[in-house]
């Protein structure tokens, strides 16, 4: 009875591990622990002739290629992951986690935005060269599309307004609700004003419903446009692009429908069915020991 303990426990322990390494390489829809940095800026009044930053978001579950928002303190600014993978979070790139850990991916060209009074910014990724999953099966999809500032959440609304929302895949723009979506689940933990253009996980949960689905994957390029107000002076550079690149409107590229639903657009990541296994493994071998009594 005592080796088959000795089995069970190494079992157990040894699916434990796979676990933990599985869950520190994969992003998951999860409010982020708040930088130092981040939390000094939430803190931070509002200074309407100040410089601020808007960092573009992206995840896209199967291939967990992402790139998280700036004031993470495991894959942002500051991110201890990014610190063990030499890497820097504004070195221009997307980011994919795989068994080894974060790498960069080759190639694409992040678009960030400084923000120094009222105008339209934009934010986005270039260069995508195929680099996402373009097979559409439920088990990968385009799961996140947003922005995240150094702005305090406390001034949104008062005096900083976010408006004119546009997101375009591939040149084409895709329906986005006419009212910025402030996903609270991450503002309320950072203090920082973030907006979606896209959740699933939130569209999921029902607190943006509206959220479109990306049904084709952009192979090229994915920007968010918007409109910033509430400072003291315009920016006479932030205006918004031509005509020519923000045109070719496609319906059908994305759904709406809040009745569309994946499976995979929940909170959990690949992870969940690991944690089902340990436990299975783990009450399966305390039967048969019991039986061997």
């Amino acid at each position: 009875m005592r080796k088959s303990l000795r089995k069970v426990a190494a079992t157990v322990s040894a699916l434990a591990l796979a676990l933990a390494v599985t869950a520190t390489a994969v992003p998951v829809d999860v409010s982020a622990e708040t930088s130092k940095a981040g939390k000094k800026a939430a803190k931070a009044d509002f200074d309407a002739d100040g410089t601020y930053h808007a960092y573009f978001g992206f995840q896209e579950t199967g291939t967990w290629i992402f790139r998280d928002e700036w004031y993470s303190d495991t894959l942002g600014i500051d991110g201890k992951d990014m610190k063990k993978a030499k890497l820097a979070f504004d070195n221009g790139t997307l980011f994919q986690s795989d068994k080894n850990g974060v790498v960069a991916i080759e190639g694409t060209q992040v678009q960030d935005a400084e923000i120094k009074g009222n105008g339209t910014y934009t934010v986005g990724v270039s260069g995508l060269n195929n680099c996402l999953d373009t097979k559409g099966d439920s088990e990968t999809k385009v799961s996140m599309i947003y922005v995240d500032t150094d702005i305090p959440m406390a001034a949104k609304d008062n005096p900083v307004t976010i408006s004119d929302v546009k997101l375009l895949c591939d040149g084409k723009e895709i329906s986005v609700p006419s009212d910025p979506f402030y996903p609270t689940e991450y503002t309320d933990e950072s203090k920082l004003l973030r907006f979606d253009a896209m959740n699933s996980y939130q569209k999921d949960k029902g607190e943006y419903a509206d959220s479109p689905d990306i049904t084709v994957v952009p192979t090229d390029s994915i920007q968010i446009q918007f409109t910033v107000s509430g400072f003291n002076s315009d920016n006479p550079d932030a205006v918004a692009e031509s005509a020519d690149a923000t045109s070719a409107s496609s319906d059908a590229n994305t759904t709406s429908d809040a009745s569309t639903t994946s499976t995979t657009s929940k909170k959990s990541s690949p992870v969940v069915p690991i944690v089902i296994v340990v436990v299975v493994v783990a009450v399966v071998a305390v039967v048969v020991v019991k039986k061997k009594k």
